[in-house]
């Protein structure tokens, strides 16, 4: 147990560093001269933020929405109010990867025990995914107002070298994350105290500690070491399902998204949809994901929830009633698989 919660205190290096990298961004519009670039093809504002979320959402890395958030909190309004939904949209934008990514267990593990091709999961599973992505893009344009995203406008004119200078931490986090995923935990206290120095020395400031908020700091650490700890009842949620009988089909389905609320991880949710499908059969494949994966998204151990807060200032309350929606939908949608 102790070995778990020490693995997810090292993100504790990720939230740091994207604090600090999300402070240089806004105070010294480090990414400014690409979304002003962007600004001159891309009249609606809303469709900008819908192409900045989409660019977040399907990077295969660990973490997408604590690296997307800096991207959108770039064209976030200072109004706090205004700014919330913004977690929501970074939140929504980078959790439809688990329906269709080649690279997660979401998919891989499903697949394996089907012994079915993906472009046949896909198949399975289009409807979830098409619900999921028109709910976010719903979101985008229902309830964002396009004269509140700032955008800079004709602020400066493009400069390639200071693009790329600005750009070169994110893009080089991306390429470590793309090379070493979760198991690049470890480096994360090193490589983004690296990136901040490299902010520092460019714009010629150390005073890393004003974006830094200590309760959050605080709160996140508590989350991460309550993750590891609730992570090991996966071991006697994993003995109940594979001993589930066919009779079982609703009960075991509940205990593990339960379990998937509880948890928070979508490595364990996997595995436990996985189990079920084995058990019971392909048909419930749907059922089974919709069910897990909306406890999923409302768990309370979930780490994307906390860096909305952080950065939006995001109350839980609008991630549940939003979100819920969606996983209400979902669920509606897999009850309805059952049905026929």
């Amino acid at each position: 147990m102790f070995e778990s919660i020490l693995k997810n205190e090292l993100y504790m290096g990720y939230i740091f560093g994207i604090m600090i990298l999300g402070g240089f961004i806004r105070e010294y519009h480090a990414l400014e001269d690409v979304y002003s670039l962007a600004k001159k093809y891309v009249r609606d504002n809303r469709v900008l933020i819908m192409i900045t979320s989409l660019l977040g959402g399907i990077l295969p890395i660990p973490g997408r929405v604590a690296l997307s958030a800096p991207l959108l909190d770039a064209i976030a309004p200072a109004d706090k109010k205004k700014r919330s939904s913004f977690g929501i949209i970074d939140y929504l934008s980078t959790h439809h990867y688990y329906w269709w990514s080649p690279l997660e267990k979401t998919v891989v593990l499903p697949m394996a025990v089907m012994g079915v091709s993906y472009s046949a999961f896909l198949g399975m599973v289009a409807v979830p995914l098409i619900i999921t992505l028109a709910y976010t893009w719903w979101y985008i344009f229902s309830k964002v107002d396009p004269s509140t995203v700032h955008i800079m406008d004709g602020v400066r004119e493009f400069n390639w070298r200071r693009a790329l200078r600005g750009w070169a931490p994110m893009i080089a986090t991306v390429i470590l994350l793309l090379n070493t995923g979760k198991g690049g935990a470890i480096f994360f206290f090193p490589w983004f105290g690296a990136m901040c120095a490299y902010y520092s020395i460019i714009y010629k400031d150390w005073k890393w500690g004003r974006w830094i908020d200590a309760k959050f700091a605080i709160i996140a650490s508590v989350v991460l070491a309550f993750s590891g700890i609730i992570g090991q009842i996966k071991g006697p949620v994993m003995e109940y399902l594979n001993s589930a009988t066919p009779e079982m089909l609703i009960p075991a389905s509940l205990v593990a998204m339960v379990a998937a609320f509880l948890m928070g991880s979508s490595g364990k949710y996997a595995g436990m949809t996985s189990a079920l499908v084995a058990i019971f059969g392909p048909q419930y494949l749907v059922w089974f994901l919709t069910t897990e994966y909306s406890g999923y998204l409302l768990s309370p151990a979930h780490k994307c929830l906390m860096i909305g807060q952080q950065y939006f200032g995001t109350p839980i309350r609008k991630y549940y009633k939003v979100i819920g929606g969606l996983c209400g939908i979902l669920i509606g949608y897999g009850a309805f698989t059952l049905a026929f």
